[in-house]
């Protein structure tokens, strides 16, 4: 794992016990996500899009499963349960986007995505949606391919996150456009409420 220089650490850090600030500077240290094959993983994410594109959620759901199995086995992380669904449910002050549950006992890890909004049911978009699809994957790797105690909402955490975007869409590297970073747990698992500009 390469080491970064140390980042502003958020605000929840603070209340967090010696234990989970122990894990969460060291996800904050994990600089990359060993991916193996990026080319073949964009092809797969050009197939998300072409789904969401035609509003229906049992393609979704295949091309979807399809880029997660494909980028799980470059990490050589775990397999997980997947669901994508349609509308967000509400939050108090947000939508979720998706969510991460831990496994638990015999119960495997499972990722959730939803991919319309909650105002307007529109279908989000590609970029929106993959971002959410990249995020729960990497709540993923650290608690297995890291072997993190938990996963955190870090600066190294969004690093990665943003990196493997860019990598998929062929962008240049750029200063990632901050929300507001929350850490939550619900129903037992890891979801974000961050709301990048213009996003859906």
């Amino acid at each position: 794992m390469a080491a970064v220089a140390t980042t502003r650490r958020f605000g929840y850090y603070a209340r967090l016990s010696r234990k989970d600030q122990a894990t969460y500077r060291t996800s904050d240290a994990i600089a990359a996500v060993p991916l193996t094959d990026v080319p073949a993983l964009a092809i797969l994410a050009r197939s998300v899009e072409e789904a969401l594109a035609s509003g229906k959620r049992v393609r979704v759901a295949k091309a979807a499963t399809a880029f997660i199995h494909a980028f799980l086995a470059q990490v050589g992380a775990p397999g997980l349960k997947i669901h994508v669904r349609e509308v967000r449910p509400d939050l108090e002050d947000a939508e979720l986007h998706g969510l991460y549950t831990f496994a638990d006992g015999d119960s495997p890890p499972k990722l959730e995505v939803w991919m319309r909004t909650r105002a307007l049911e529109k279908v989000v978009k590609p970029k929106t949606f993959l971002r959410t699809v990249v995020h729960e994957l990497l709540h993923h790797l650290d608690v297995t391919i890291f072997a993190l105690e938990d996963s955190f909402h870090t600066e190294g955490f969004f690093r990665r996150e943003s990196s493997v975007v860019r990598a998929l869409f062929g962008e240049a590297r750029r200063e990632s456009p901050r929300g507001r970073s929350v850490q939550m747990t619900l129903f037992g698992g890891t979801m974000s409420t961050t709301k990048l500009p213009g996003a859906p």
